[in-house]
């Protein structure tokens, strides 16, 4: 069984929506990197990652997924036409490109 560990948004505006976030009333629980390549994680689930420019026309750049079986999980999402993806053993994309990163829950 998987279920949502948190969503990636890719922005420009890194910054603006930090912000944003916080006055929503949401807690930073890690901030990383310099600019331009900034990531950060709120704990309710929503990850900022900085980027230069966006790709594919989204703002999203993945979704996480927490699964207590990794491996399991990539076997079913490869029998049904997903394929693995490059940043990892535990990532995998859907046919429309989304991409996928699966978390290890206890």
């Amino acid at each position: 069984m998987c279920k949502l560990h948190h969503v990636a948004i890719a922005t420009i505006d890194f910054e603006k929506y930090k912000e944003l976030f916080e006055k929503l009333g949401m807690t930073i629980q890690r901030e990383v990197g310099e600019t331009p390549t900034r990531q950060l994680w709120f704990n309710e689930g929503i990850q900022l990652k900085e980027v230069s420019s966006l790709e594919y026309g989204t703002n999203v750049d993945h979704i996480a997924l927490g699964t207590k079986d990794i491996e399991g999980t990539i076997k079913i999402a490869l029998s049904n036409g997903c394929k693995l993806d490059s940043r990892g053993n535990n990532w995998f994309i859907l046919s429309n490109g989304t991409k996928i990163e699966l978390m290890e829950e206890e």
